[in-house]
C-alpha cells in the first residue's frame, strides 16, 4: 500500500480510521509513514518472521490439541477401581415345596376287581373312611380258586410224606447192606493176604537153606596162585632140559678138545683138558640128577571147570528159588491191593449208603407255601366279610391312587396318603456352588406364604444328577402340603485384604485361570497415556459383586479396569477420566 492511497483512505497499520480535517489526515498521515518505515524495514522483517514463528507454534499447538482429541476420542473409555478390604458375603436362596413328612400306603389283594372309588387325588380322609369297594363276585370267584389251589397242594404233601418215608427205608437197607459187604471184603483181603504171606515165606525158607548149604569153590586169589604155581613148575623144567643139554654140548666139546690134545698136545696140557672134562661131567650128572627128580615129580595143571561147574548149578538153583520168592511177594502184594482194592470199594459203598440224601425241600416249601395260601385265603374272606370295602387307617390327604375301576388291583400300594399326625417338611434342590455355603445343622430363614421362620437344615443328600436334594423339617402343625417357600443363608466369609469388583474378574476357559486389567500409565506419541496389563490373579473367594484375590495380586496404588465401551487387550491403550 503506498503513501498516497494510505493516505487518501486514511488508513494505516495499526487499523482503519476516517478523519474529516486535514489537520487529522497529516497527523494519520505522518504516523502511518513512520510505522511503515519500522515494519517494511530491516527490522521490520525480523519483527515480521518471530510473530510469524509465533503464529506457527500457536497453529501447532492447536493442531496437537485436535489430533490428540480426535486419538483420545477413538480409544475405549474404561472405568477403574483399586482393592478393597472387604468380607466376602454369600447369599444362598432356592425355592423349593412343602411335602409331606411320612407316606402311609393302602395295600389290598392283588388280581382283584375295583368296583368303585371313592376319594380322588387331594382328599382329606379320616381313618376309616371308604376309598375304593371291591366286586364281591370276582372275590368269591378268586375265593373259591384258592381253596381248589390249597386242596391239591395238601394231596401234594400227602404224597410228598409218603415218598421221603420210603426213601428213607430203602436209605437204611442200603446202610445195612454196606455195613455186610464191608465186613465179608475185609474177612477175604485178610484170607489172601495171609496165604500169600505163608507162600512167600516158604520160598524163602527154601532160598535161605540153599545159601546156607553153599557150594566149596576156589577163590580167585586161589585159583590164580595154582595157576602161577603151576607156570613156575613149566618153566623151571624148561630150565633145567637147557641146562642138561647145554652141560651135554660142554661135554662133547671138552672130550673133543682132549682127544686132540692125546694126539699132539702135552702131558700138562691133556691134564688139564682131562680135570676140565671131569668137572663138565659132574655138573652134567647133577644137573641130569636134579631134572629126573623134577621129572619125578610132575605136576598137574589146574583144572577148575567141575567147581565152575557145581557153582553154575548152585546158582541156578538160587536164580530160581528168588524167583519164586519175587514171584511170592508179587503175590504177596497183589493180595494186598486186591483186599484193599475190596475194602475200599466197600467203605465207599457204605459212604454212598450213608451220605445224605440230596437237599430236598419240596415238601416244606408246599407247607410253607399252603401257609401262606391259608392266610391269603383268610384275607380274602375278611375283604369278602367286609363287603369289598377298603378304607383309609390313617388320617391324612390322598396324594396317590393307583387302582382304576373296573381293572384288577395290582401288587403294590393301592392308594398312598400323607399322614397328618407326622410334620410337614420343606424340600428344595441345591446347586454344586451353592452347597459349597449349606450343610446339614446350618441354620437357615424359610419365608412361606405363612411368613419367616428361622429353622435348620435337617438333611442333605445328592440326588444324582449333579444336585443336592435339602430337607427342613418343620414344626408340628406349621406349612402346608404343596405350598411354595424360599430357603435363604447368608455367610460371611473372613475379611481378605485385596478385593475388587467382580467386573473387574475375567477367566479363561481352559483351565479356568483368573486374570485382570491393570491400569497402567506409559508415554505415548502425545505425551503421557493409560493402558490395559493382562494380569493373572489367584482367587481365594467370590460373590456376585467382589472377588477376593491372594495376597500381594495388586500393589496399593495399582487400580484394575470394571468396565469397558469396547473390547480390550493385553497392552492396548485406553481413555480413562477420574472423577
Amino acid at each position: 500500500m503506498d503513501e498516497k492511497r494510505m493516505e487518501e483512505t486514511g488508513i494505516c497499520g495499526t487499523g482503519m480510521q476516517r478523519w474529516g480535517s486535514n489537520e487529522s489526515r497529516c497527523m494519520v498521515k505522518s504516523r502511518c509513514m513512520t510505522e511503515s518505515r519500522l515494519w517494511f524495514g530491516p527490522a521490520g522483517r525480523q519483527r515480521r518472521t518471530a510473530a510469524g514463528f509465533a503464529v506457527f507454534l500457536v497453529l501447532m499447538w492447536v493442531c496437537t490439541l485436535v489430533s490428540k482429541t480426535i486419538y483420545a476420542s477413538g480409544l475405549p473409555q474404561v472405568q477403574a477401581a483399586a482393592a478393597e478390604k472387604k468380607k466376602i458375603e454369600h447369599t444362598v436362596e432356592s425355592d423349593g415345596i412343602i411335602r409331606q413328612g411320612s407316606d402311609r400306603a393302602v395295600h389290598t389283594l392283588a388280581g382283584l376287581r375295583v368296583e368303585q372309588i371313592s376319594v380322588r387325588v387331594g382328599d382329606t380322609v379320616e381313618k376309616g373312611d371308604l376309598l375304593f369297594v371291591l366286586d364281591t363276585e370276582d372275590l368269591a370267584d378268586v375265593i373259591e380258586q384258592k381253596e381248589l389251589e390249597a386242596a391239591k397242594m395238601e394231596y401234594q404233601i400227602s404224597d410228598l410224606q409218603k415218598n421221603r418215608r420210603l426213601a428213607e427205608e430203602e436209605k437204611r437197607r442200603q446202610e445195612e447192606r454196606a455195613e455186610e459187604d464191608l465186613e465179608t471184603a475185609a474177612d477175604a483181603a485178610g484170607r489172601g493176604i495171609s496165604r500169600a504171606d505163608t507162600a512167600w515165606q516158604e520160598a524163602d525158607r527154601k532160598l535161605q537153606s540153599h545159601l546156607e548149604d553153599g557150594v566149596p569153590v576156589t577163590s580167585q586169589e586161589g585159583r590164580e596162585s595154582a595157576y602161577r604155581e603151576y607156570e613156575e613148575w613149566v618153566q623151571m623144567g624148561k630150565d633145567l632140559e637147557a641146562t642138561v643139554s647145554g652141560n651135554q654140548a660142554r661135554k662133547e666139546e671138552k672130550e673133543a678138545a682132549l682127544a686132540a690134545l692125546q694126539e699132539s698136545g702135552s702131558a700138562e696140557e691133556i691134564a688139564k683138558a682131562q680135570e676140565e672134562l671131569e668137572k663138565v661131567r659132574e655138573e652134567l650128572r647133577s644137573v641130569q640128577a636134579e631134572y629126573e627128580t623134577y621129572s619125578s615129580h610132575p605136576m598137574q595143571e589146574p583144572d577148575f571147570s567141575a567147581e565152575d561147574t557145581a557153582k553154575k548149578a548152585w546158582e541156578a538153583e538160587k536164580h530160581s528159588l528168588e524167583g519164586s520168592v519175587r514171584e511170592a511177594g508179587y503175590g504177596k502184594e497183589d493180595a494186598l491191593l486186591a483186599g484193599e482194592a475190596g475194602v475200599r470199594d466197600a467203605e465207599r459203598n457204605q459212604e454212598d449208603a450213608q451220605k445224605e440224601p440230596q437237599a430236598d425241600s419240596t415238601l416244606e416249601i408246599s407247607r410253607m407255601e399252603l401257609k401262606k395260601l391259608k392266610r391269603e385265603i383268610e384275607k380274602y374272606m375278611a375283604i369278602y366279610e367286609a363287603g369289598g370295602r377298603i378304607v383309609s387307617e390313617v388320617s391324612g390327604t390322598v396324594t396317590k391312587i393307583h387302582v382304576v375301576a373296573g381293572e384288577r388291583t395290582a401288587d403294590g400300594a393301592a392308594v398312598v396318603c400323607a399322614d397328618h399326625e407326622v410334620p410337614y417338611q420343606f424340600e428344595t434342590l441345591l446347586g454344586k456352588e451353592q452347597k459349597k455355603y449349606v450343610n446339614s445343622g446350618d441354620a437357615v430363614t424359610l419365608k412361606t406364604a405363612q411368613g419367616n421362620a428361622e429353622l435348620k437344615v435337617d438333611y442333605i443328600e445328592e440326588d444324582g444328577s449333579g444336585s443336592y436334594r435339602a430337607v427342613i423339617y418343620l414344626p408340628e402343625g406349621e406349612g402346608e402340603l404343596g405350598m411354595s417357600g424360599t430357603m435363604r443363608r447368608s455367610d460371611v466369609s473372613e475379611s481378605f485384604s485385596c478385593c475388587i469388583p467382580i467386573n473387574a474378574l475375567h477367566s479363561e476357559s481352559p483351565g479356568n485361570r483368573y486374570y485382570v486389567y491393570v491400569l497402567g500409565q506409559r508415554d505415548g506419541i502425545l505425551g503421557k497415556e493409560y493402558y490395559a496389563q493382562l494380569r493373572y490373579v489367584e482367587v481365594l473367594d467370590q460373590n456376585e459383586l467382589y472377588a477376593a484375590l491372594a495376597e500381594g495380586s495388586l500393589s496399593g496404588e495399582e487400580q484394575v479396569i470394571t468396565g469397558c465401551d469396547k473390547e480390550i487387550a493385553n497392552g492396548a491403550a485406553v481413555r480413562y477420566e477420574e472423577f
